[in-house]
Order: C-alpha cells, then sequence, then structure tokens
C-alpha cells in the first residue's frame, strides 16, 4: 500500500439506521505516468451545503489502468437526506503532485437501493477518463462489536539484520472470492513473539453479520521501503474461533510459496492466538423506538427582554412577512424532533415574560397556550401558543434556566421505571443569569432518560450555551462535585449554521448526539429494547390552502390585543386537528408550576356552579386533580362563542 496506509473502514455517521459498504473499482483508466501504468486511488466527498467534506481514501493501487481496491467506504444511510457522494480518482505521485484523473457524483439512496454493481463514467472536463463501479451493501443486522485479544508465537525472521516488524490484516471474503480488507493491526518492532494490542469491531464490518462468512488472517513483516513481506496466513470464520461457538483459538501461519518449496518438511511459519474474544451487544436508537419507546418531547421559548420589542423590525420576536428567528427554529427543528412524540401532544413553556392581568412579575415555567393542560397539538399548535403568548405577554427577566430545567428533570424521573425518554427543547437568545443552579441541574439530570436540546437564536455570545454542551469539559456540581455522568446536552446556534449550511443540515445538527445519548442510557442501565410492536398516529385534518396561505400571511396585531388570524371562524382554528387528544400520564412528583397569588380569587372553582370567571386572562387556583398546577381563564387557541376577546397587551 505506497504512499497511503490502510486503515479501519470509515464509519460516517453514528448507525441510527442502516449502515451501507461501499466497495469500489475502476477501468479503462488513462495513463499518467511517462514510463508506467499509473497508481490509482479514490477518495471519497460528501456533499454539505454548498461544499463537500473528505471522509476518507483508499489505498494506492500501483501500477495497474484496472484496480479493484481493498478498502471499503463504511456509510450511515438516511432514507430522509438526500446525500451526495462525490469520487474523485486520481493517480499518486511520490515526488510531487497527485495528477486528477477524473470524478462522479452519486446519490447514496441509488447506491443503497441497487442490488447489482452500478457503473459511471469518470469525467475531467467533460471528457471520458474511464469507469467506476461501485457497489453498496447494507452491513448485517446483527448488531454487535467483538473485541479481538491476540499474540504471535514462533514467527519466521524475515530481516537479514534483525527480527521481523510483524502487523497482520483481517479481510472479509464476499461472494466472487473478493477480499474486503476490515482491519490492519499497529506495527510491532523487532518481535518474533508479538502481543499486539486489543482491538474492536461492529460485526456488520467485520463479517456483515454472518458469522459463517470466511476471515483471513494475514501476518506481515513492515520494512522501511515500502515493501512488505508475507509471513504467514490462514483462513477461518467468526462461528469457528467463537467462544459460544467453535472455540478454536489458535492457528498455524502458512506462507504457500514456501510450503510448496519444502513440501512435508514444512509445518509453519509461526503460530496466530486469540488469547480472548468478547462479543457485546449493540442495541440501535432505531431499535428502541421500534419496541414502542415513548418520547416526551418539550419545548421552552425565551420571552426575555433581550430578545428585542416585538413591534420593532429588528427584535428576534417580531413576526412580518418572513418567520423570525424563534419560528424558523421551532418549524426547522420541531419537524423532525416532533414526530418522535408518540401522540404529538407536546407540553411548551415560557419563560422570562410577564403576563396579564397584573403583569407585575416574570414567571419561567408558564404554558404558552394559557390553559391549565400545557400540551398543543403538532407543529401547528405549536405555533399557534408562541404567537398566542406573543400577543399578550410582556417581555421581561431575569433569563432563568433552573425553573424549566428542575421540570423537565421531574418529569424524567417520574418515567424511569417505564419504556420512555424525555427530549427538552429550549430555545434561547444567550446569556443565562442562573448558570450555577441550571449547570448543577444538568449534571442531576444526567442520570436520567433525558436529552437537552439548545438552539440559540440571534447573535449573542453563547459562551454560557457551549459550556452547559459540555463537550469538551464535563460539567461538575458546584456542591457534590460529581462529575455528570453523560452529556445530556447538545447545542446548536442558529444563526451560524444558517450561515454555513443548508436548511436541514439545522435538524441533523440538532439531532446528532440524541440516538447515541438515548442508547447510552439503555446502555447504562441495561434496558434491553422491547419485541417490535406497532405504533399509531393520529393524522389531523389540513385545512384549505387558502386558509393556510392566509394564516401564514397574517402576524398578530401586538397592539389590539388577540384576534383570530381565520376568516370567518372566530371559534375554532382550521388548521389545528380534529383529533381528540389522548391523556397524557406524566405528572411530575413534588414540582409545582407557578402560580401568581394575586388572580386566585378568579378562579372558577371560587365561583357559583354554572356561572363564568371574569374575561380577563388570570391564573387560576388548580382543582385537587389538577397536574400541572394552574388554570387559565379561557382556553387556548381563541376566546369560545360568547365570550368576550381577550385583553389588550401593553406595549413592551
Amino acid at each position: 500500500m505506497a504512499g497511503l496506509q490502510g486503515a479501519q473502514p470509515f464509519l460516517y455517521e453514528e448507525d441510527c439506521t442502516s449502515t451501507v459498504e461501499i466497495s469500489v473499482s475502476c477501468s479503462g483508466l488513462p495513463k499518467m505516468d511517462l514510463f508506467s501504468k499509473s497508481d490509482p486511488f479514490v477518495t471519497l466527498f460528501i456533499r454539505e451545503g454548498n461544499s463537500y467534506r473528505k471522509l476518507g481514501s483508499t489505498e494506492v493501487k500501483d501500477n495497474t489502468h484496472d484496480p479493484k481496491f481493498d478498502k471499503v467506504f463504511e456509510l450511515a444511510y438516511h432514507f430522509e437526506e438526500e446525500q451526495i457522494l462525490k469520487f474523485v480518482v486520481e493517480d499518486y505521485d511520490r515526488i510531487g503532485k497527485n495528477d486528477y484523473i477524473g470524478s462522479t457524483h452519486v446519490r447514496l439512496g441509488e447506491l443503497a437501493s441497487s442490488g447489482e454493481p452500478m457503473v459511471y463514467d469518470l469525467k475531467d472536463k467533460g471528457k471520458h477518463r474511464g469507469i467506476i463501479t461501485l457497489y453498496a451493501e447494507e452491513g448485517g443486522s446483527n448488531k454487535a462489536k467483538v473485541t479481538f485479544y491476540t499474540r504471535c508465537t514462533k514467527l519466521d525472521k524475515k530481516d537479514f539484520f534483525g527480527k521481523s516488524d510483524p502487523y497482520f490484516e483481517i479481510r472479509k471474503i464476499r461472494e466472487g472470492n473478493r477480499p474486503v480488507l476490515v482491519y490492519k493491526s499497529a506495527v510491532l518492532k523487532s518481535n518474533l513473539n508479538p502481543v499486539f494490542d486489543p482491538f474492536s469491531i461492529g460485526m456488520s464490518a467485520l463479517c456483515s453479520g454472518d458469522f459463517n462468512t470466511p476471515l483471513q488472517f494475514d501476518v506481515f513483516d513492515w520494512n522501511m521501503s515500502g515493501k512488505v513481506d508475507l509471513i504467514g496466513s490462514f483462513r477461518t470464520s467468526f462461528s469457528e474461533i467463537s467462544p459460544e461457538h467453535g472455540n478454536i483459538n489458535s492457528f498455524p501461519l502458512i506462507h504457500p510459496e514456501i510450503k510448496r518449496k519444502k513440501g512435508n518438511k514444512y509445518k509453519n511459519s509461526g503460530t496466530f492466538t486469540f488469547s480472548r474474544i468478547i462479543l457485546t451487544p449493540i442495541h440501535t436508537f432505531v431499535e428502541y423506538l421500534k419496541g414502542g419507546l415513548q418520547i416526551q418531547l418539550i419545548i421552552a421559548v425565551d420571552f426575555t427582554g433581550s430578545n428585542g420589542n416585538p413591534a420593532d423590525p429588528r427584535s428576534l420576536h417580531h413576526i412580518g412577512v418572513q418567520d423570525n428567528e424563534y419560528l424558523e427554529a421551532i418549524k426547522s427543528v420541531g419537524h423532525i424532533l416532533v414526530p418522535y412524540d408518540s401522540d404529538q401532544q407536546i407540553p411548551c413553556f415560557g419563560f422570562g415574560a410577564k403576563l396579564p392581568p397584573a403583569y407585575d412579575h416574570a414567571l419561567h415555567c408558564f404554558p404558552l397556550n394559557g390553559n391549565a393542560d400545557p400540551e398543543v397539538n403538532g407543529i401547528q399548535g405549536i405555533i399557534d401558543a408562541y404567537k398566542y403568548t406573543l400577543s399578550s405577554c410582556r417581555l421581561s427577566g431575569p433569563t432563568l434556566f433552573s425553573e424549566i430545567l428542575s421540570y423537565s428533570k421531574a418529569v424524567a424521573e417520574s418515567q424511569k421505571q417505564d419504556y420512555a425518554y424525555t427530549i427538552l427543547l429550549i430555545i434561547t437568545d444567550g446569556v443565562i443569569n442562573d448558570m450555577r443552579q441550571s449547570s448543577d441541574l444538568i449534571v442531576e439530570s444526567s442520570t436520567l432518560p433525558l436529552s437537552i436540546v439548545i438552539v440559540g437564536v440571534g447573535g449573542a455570545d453563547f459562551t454560557d450555551m457551549n459550556t452547559l454542551d459540555a463537550d469538551d469539559i464535563p460539567l461538575v456540581h458546584s456542591r457534590t462535585l460529581k462529575q455528570m455522568k453523560n452529556d445530556i446536552v447538545q447545542f446548536v446556534p442558529l444563526r451560524e449554521v444558517k450561515e454555513n449550511s443548508s436548511h436541514f443540515n439545522l435538524a441533523k445538527e440538532v439531532l446528532a448526539e440524541v440516538p447515541g445519548q438515548v442508547t447510552k442510557y439503555m446502555s447504562d442501565y441495561k434496558i434491553e429494547p422491547r419485541a417490535p410492536v406497532a405504533r399509531t398516529f393520529n393524522a389531523p385534518e389540513i385545512a384549505s390552502i387558502e386558509d393556510v396561505r392566509a394564516f401564514a400571511q397574517t402576524p398578530p396585531n401586538l397592539q389590539s390585543g388577540y384576534t383570530s388570524p381565520y376568516p370567518g371562524q372566530s371559534n375554532q382554528n382550521p388548521l389545528r386537528a380534529s383529533v381528540t387528544p389522548q391523556p397524557r400520564h406524566f405528572n411530575p412528583p413534588g414540582y409545582p408550576l407557578q402560580q401568581p397569588a394575586q388572580v386566585q380569587q378568579h378562579s372558577k372553582y371560587n365561583h357559583p356552579q354554572g356561572t363564568q370567571p371574569p374575561p380577563q386572562w388570570g391564573y387560576q387556583a388548580p382543582p385537587p386533580s389538577s397536574p400541572y398546577g394552574y388554570r387559565a381563564a379561557h382556553p387556548y387557541p381563541g376566546p369560545p362563542g360568547g365570550n368576550p376577546p381577550y385583553p389588550t397587551a401593553p406595549p413592551h
């Protein structure tokens, strides 16, 4: 392998859906060297926005116009994404710059769905430069990794002035007796009895999940010149060496040429021994979802004064012809996360605002819909609730995360015994004022089935958010000094992602760590996926396209109070689903939500039966059975028939 070292297959993404292995060969490549054939290799890129990112390269094949490469590319295939791949073929130059031969662009979905090799023209400035053949195989369904402890004894001495410098390679043998490189060890210098470092490899990469796939082990002697000498080889399969199956742990290394010359006098060129083999199951995010894992999504929106007056076009909360950044984040992130919520009923909260009628102090965990039940139906319900609160609240402060983090922690704690997982989405504009309390709550929550996704809007200083993300430095509790058990926070700056990538990359950024956080939690607590179950989704009734367009083009009037934006339908929202939401069962113990004492006299529970409370929007004392600890005078989304309209919000 002149020039480029072999390596394990490149795994582009965490395997949350399915894995595709791509084998590469070329034919009819042009002659690029004056005195010999070309020395080609292939580099794989993937499109990200308007540019391409390098994923890896094959080895170099010397002096050939028809190379068949050992290295395979292993990528995660996501059905919901358009994954554009670019294969670039170059001629390796040991002295100067590599020579460009040609390239081709391919959709990964096209490769993954084909049962036959796909043939493409290589081109350079429109000119034909040979053929590239790509064959994609889906990784085996056996989700496990194997850890090998290996050693060799009595290896042949291959160097004249010293001992051998051994290393080994593993290849799986595919149909047609095609060897595919899956692992290459480090070189151990001057050692005829090497003990190699233990290594782990996924069963999909090792044998495509088929324990009977032939595996070839080759032990080589490394040389500084680049030329390698074969010491010996053997073939086996995982079923043969597995402790649960064949349990054969030692193999003679055979050099075919030496055996041919020496005949019966030849025994071997050393022995290869598996000292220990550990097979560990790996369960994927998809396996848990198929088993009926319940995903509870919670959304929290920042209504602090640092966002700016919503009437000002420069405000992050201003609603004009185009969506503001909060709506953009809600739509972009919500369209990906909401489908994971089993019943599409999403609890939505705000923090940092003063609410009517008193507007006397800021609340930091209030329902966006102004109702006793903070749940809304789907993406449109979230948008409606956001606009409803914006039309009536007064932006205030400070910015405090601890209330909503405490609530989410309590929800996750109440679901520890259930087959459930909570995802909290916080959309905020920057600096927070309770960093220590928030950091401590995240550390305490890091042992729970909880992920926290923070989307930053605007261009403020997001240093605090990056600290909470804790990718580089784990958070430590200020009192107990305990370090967070798991990394449960993912921070995504919306504006930065918008500037550097396309719309759907934001969603990928948001989801980047969540599947791994789910499987890590399940693995830590030895929670196995359940048997696959059927899931039922209620399809909402969609309004006419005219109503949708009218709604999209009609921002709420912040100076005249909340009015229904739907022409001729003041009593109902035509974009809301007509299905009856199913009750949810998560009442976090011991954590009552805020209710202003000064409005308790307006409670309908203090009024004679059958009478209505005053028309203003006021929090009311909850009934004994209320799971949330507050109740509003009028239910969301608009004034019911016969009730007076909501009051005008005071100037922000």
